[in-house]
């Protein structure tokens, strides 16, 4: 039988280096086969195949004993795999496959890479991302069906998700997988809520109601959602009547040189919270000039005037003031309402011919009680409060009940107890249903008769 010989790459390299390629002749088939050495030409020694004892390589040549040593249990492979491979089986295409899995033997195939299962963590990061780039919208029907989540929703996501991750913390649980948003689960965070953060029953309610909407929005079949149950409250905020909001209105501000002084939590430039040894907030002084409360008053009066949240009044421009309407689109329900301006604003708006004035909510609800200070708003208020579900009673100044909320609610209490029709009301507040709308209203009983009464008198009852 005749024995493989080895030759040069014909085809010459740029580097001088040529491959060494084993030829191998059986049954009138001929093997051209890449041994896969490669050697400087002068190296290579022709008269290897013309003898038993004549090695392909010269010993001088790198690598020459390994090499050597290769070609030869190649060439003796490939004549054990002719000689007992018997009949049709016995083809070059063959052969060259036998070597191959010696000589050229394919790495193994790479696990596959194990399915990804989403936690309820990452499933919910996914839906707050997905949220934010348009891939998710709102499922619910109604006029804002398929339209995109508003910055708000999806702010109030990652607070809900934050309170999540600060219990898994507290009770030192590294993963939360869907099967563990249970009923054991509810009840732990209830009590982190409401025992460990003192959060009110609103804030509870509205994690509650965010962590529904994930569990079925996961579809996980095991969740049962009549397990986690939304806590019904009443929130005791308070409004301004109208005599109140003029002595605001009224207030003399115009020694813009002049400053009060109040405390605030002392920050690092980080804007970390600066803590004492015991854990607390430290607190320091803060100069805060008439200028700076004029222009936070005047911001009170444009949403106890126009009945907008705080996100539309405190960004309003002068383009969204035309004639006597202001038209917006309300920055968290994405619904566009017209609302007449009253006369009372239009000496506000009338300071402003360019651009409106603007703070943030934080220092717009610490410089409106100092405003409401200065105007006299000091009737002592008893307050409710829900504290870790708990209620309480705590007797508090009027000034420092309020906030950028009492705009609003103000407006629509103050239109209710003067008579105007609710669908009215609506139509500038931008409420959907009556029912919703009637949780703005903090108009007493004794109130609500005398409007009847009055209604009754215009109607000739």
């Amino acid at each position: 039988m005749a024995k493989p010989k080895f030759y040069l790459e014909p085809r010459p390299s740029t580097d001088g280096v040529q491959a060494i390629n084993m030829f191998y002749s059986f049954q009138g088939r001929r093997l051209q086969y890449y041994t896969g050495v490669r050697i400087e030409i002068k190296h290579f020694r022709p008269e290897c195949n013309s003898s038993n004892t004549i090695q392909p390589i010269k010993n001088i040549a790198p690598f020459a004993e390994s090499y050597n040593k290769r070609l030869k249990e190649m060439a003796s492979a490939a004549v054990t795999i002719v000689s007992d491979t018997k009949g049709e089986d016995l083809t070059v295409p063959y052969v060259r496959e036998q070597l191959d899995l010696i000589y050229k033997p394919q790495p193994p195939e790479p696990a596959p890479a194990p399915e990804f299962r989403h936690t309820f963590i990452s499933y919910f990061e996914q839906l707050i991302e997905d949220s934010k780039t348009g891939k998710r919208l709102i499922k619910k029907r109604g006029k804002s069906f398929g339209k995109r989540f508003t910055r708000n929703s999806i702010k109030n996501y990652g607070v809900t998700l934050s309170a999540i991750k600060r219990y898994l913390e507290y009770a030192d649980i590294r993963t939360l997988p869907f099967e563990g948003v249970n009923k054991d689960f509810y009840e732990d965070f209830m009590f982190f809520c409401y025992d460990i953060e003192q959060k009110e029953i609103s804030t509870f309610a509205g994690f509650i109601k965010d962590i529904k909407t994930v569990m079925m929005e996961s579809k996980e079949p095991g969740f049962i959602a009549d397990d986690f149950i939304m806590p019904s409250y009443e929130s005791d905020t308070i409004y301004l009547n109208s005599n109140e909001i003029d002595r605001i209105a009224n207030l003399d501000l115009s020694s813009y040189a002049r400053f009060v002084t109040h405390q605030v939590v002392a920050r690092d430039k980080a804007g970390k919270n600066i803590l004492n040894t015991k854990g607390d907030k430290t607190y320091k002084p803060e100069k805060v000039t008439y200028k700076v409360l004029d222009k936070c008053r005047d911001l009170f009066l444009i949403g106890a005037y126009t009945g907008l949240r705080f996100g539309n009044f405190s960004n309003l421009d002068t383009q969204s003031v035309s004639g006597n309407f202001i038209k917006v689109k309300q920055i968290k329900t994405g619904a566009r309402v017209t609302i007449p301006i009253m006369e009372k604003l239009k000496p506000v708006l009338a300071k402003y011919p360019t651009e409106l004035p603007t703070l943030s909510n934080q220092k717009f609800n610490a410089y409106i009680k100092l405003v409401s200070e200065l105007a006299g708003l000091t009737d002592i208020r008893i307050i409710k409060n829900y504290k870790g579900n708990i209620e309480s009673e705590t007797s508090q100044p009027l000034y420092s009940l309020v906030t950028s909320h009492c705009c609003r609610r103000s407006y629509a209490t103050n239109m209710f107890n003067k008579g105007v029709s609710p669908m009215l009301i609506m139509s500038a507040t931008g409420h959907k249903s009556e029912s919703n709308f009637l949780k703005y209203i903090r108009t007493t009983d004794e109130q609500k008769a005398n409007l009847l009464a009055e209604t009754f008198v215009k109607l000739g009852l």
